[in-house]
């Protein structure tokens, strides 16, 4: 607990600054009232029905709504969501073909594997998806434009 302090900044190192001296002498005290000052309960019920309502945009790639998906988890440590929970509210949240291409790579549905074995392809899918989406090249190819005649007289006239 001696280092703890060092690996906050902001408002966080200032709360814990603001305790009174050995009012945190365990871990449980710390995580008790840390959580209760940053996410009380107005806050924590917003932020799981976030993650229990979670759906995957019409045209959001795999990789955008798992980060997404996993930024609305991080954003609310004390969800209570076990992993299972988790891994199905995310399946049950994507589009029908995304469910489909995820089915297709078990052989079957998602929903009789483990939930470790659905987000290790998840994750696979979703680092193949954000390659293709962030990895592509889009060097200007240089050459020579060609117009009809027609086209030519046009852009000329202008």
């Amino acid at each position: 607990m001696r280092l703890f302090p060092f690996s906050l900044n902001g408002k966080a190192k200032a709360w814990l600054h603001s305790q009174p001296n050995q009012s945190l002498t365990t871990w449980r005290d710390v995580e008790t009232k840390f959580l209760a000052r940053f996410f009380p309960p107005s806050k924590n019920t917003e932020a799981r029905t976030a993650i229990a309502t979670f759906a995957h945009g019409v045209d959001e790639p795999i990789c955008e709504a798992w980060e997404r998906y996993k930024s609305l988890l991080r954003r609310c440590p004390n969800h209570g969501f076990e992993v299972e929970l988790q891994v199905q509210t995310f399946y049950n949240g994507l589009q029908p073909q995304t469910k489909m291409i995820l089915d297709v790579s078990f052989g079957g549905s998602v929903m009789f594997r483990t939930a470790e074995e659905v987000i290790t392809i998840i994750e696979s899918m979703a680092s193949t998806d954000f390659k293709s989406q962030h990895g592509r090249s889009f060097a200007h190819k240089r050459g020579v434009l060609e117009l009809s005649t027609q086209d030519a007289v046009l852009a000329q006239n202008k």
